[in-house]
């Protein structure tokens, strides 16, 4: 795609605001007025191509603005989405972040365009839960808002279960999880850093983290204990990353998933139920189908599927963009 000039993008002024205006509008419908005080203040307001502005992601976090540039051909459009952005919603501050360019320990510093920069973390609702994001430091921000609707699923079965949250990160399925009622929850990462926020999270949504368990472990590792240790869990949640890096060794889930399958599948309990998410394209949803079969015919388990989940209405895609609904979420009974 060739950068666009001055020419075309005046030609394509109205066709641009009228995106703007419906991406905007369902917004409204879903989450309530910008600014307000909606049970969810944390979402993605503008989602590329799905709402007609390629290249750009922009999301909403309680009054603040993160744009997230994608591509570095619509710079140039960008700047005329913010000062839109500025002047209809009023925001209190607009950070972008140049998530094109090559990113050095998982950092992409965020610059103030707009407002003043947010004074340490940003406190928002998901669904009345409370969470803190960092919109200026990090790749990630603390909370992916792409799998809302899975942590809502998570909370309304959790009553009574013992749970357990791998790549546990900010520890935002864990709060659903308690509040939802679970008997015990339990949180794996291999980070410090993330575990004590989502020790804080919990404090955050009035829980006191000392009654659950937080463990720096890598995934696989701990799986495999719990295993040796006669351990069973009653919900698992299995959201790992595309790829990570632990002492042994490089994990991806194109090629992990399998081995990740199993270990789970051995400390599951009967009729635990258990999360399996991929957020990329390089697992297709059927392919993680077959790996799922596979896992439990192995185990000897039989197992349901009760739910089928994907990117939630904020996060629209085109229908003949099949790579751009990336995410894929298995719920399922064992």
């Amino acid at each position: 795609m060739a950068p666009h000039s001055n020419a075309r993008r005046t030609a394509e002024e109205p066709r641009f605001e009228d995106a703007l205006r419906r991406a905007l509008a369902l917004r409204a419908q879903l989450f309530g007025k910008f600014r307000e005080e909606p049970s969810t203040s944390a979402y993605r307001l503008i989602h590329s191509e799905g709402d007609g502005v390629p290249g750009v992601a922009v999301d909403a976090y309680a009054g603040c603005l993160l744009v997230q540039v994608l591509d570095e051909r619509e710079l140039g459009a960008v700047e005329k989405l913010e000062k839109h952005l500025a002047q209809t919603l009023e925001p209190s501050c607009i950070v972008r972040k140049l998530r094109y360019r090559q990113v050095e320990r998982g950092r992409v510093p965020g610059e103030v365009v707009h407002g003043e920069a947010p004074r340490g973390p940003v406190r928002v609702l998901e669904n009345a839960m409370p969470f803190e994001v960092e919109l200026l430091e990090g790749l990630h921000t603390g909370l992916f808002t792409d799998m809302r609707e899975e942590r809502a699923r998570l909370r309304s079965l959790a009553a009574g279960r013992r749970v357990l949250n791998t790549f546990a990160y900010t520890g935002a399925f864990s709060v659903a999880a308690a509040l939802g009622g679970a008997a015990q929850v339990t949180s794996v990462d291999v980070v410090n850093k993330v575990l004590d926020r989502a020790k804080h999270h919990f404090e955050l949504a009035g829980i006191d983290p000392a009654r659950h368990h937080f463990a720096r472990m890598e995934v696989l590792e701990f799986l495999s204990m719990a295993a040796r240790r006669g351990w069973a869990f009653d919900a698992i949640v299995l959201d790992p990353p595309t790829f990570a890096t632990f002492r042994s060794g490089r994990w991806s889930a194109k090629s992990g998933y399998p081995e990740l399958l199993r270990l789970a599948i051995a400390v599951l309990a009967q009729g635990g139920l258990l999360w399996a998410a991929a957020h990329t394209e390089s697992l297709p949803q059927e392919t993680l189908e077959r790996q799922i079969t596979a896992a439990f015919r192995e185990a000897k388990r039989s197992c349901k599927v009760i739910a089928v989940g994907g990117l939630p209405p904020d996060y629209p895609t085109p229908p003949d963009q099949p790579k751009a609904r990336y995410l894929k979420v298995y719920v399922l009974e064992a």
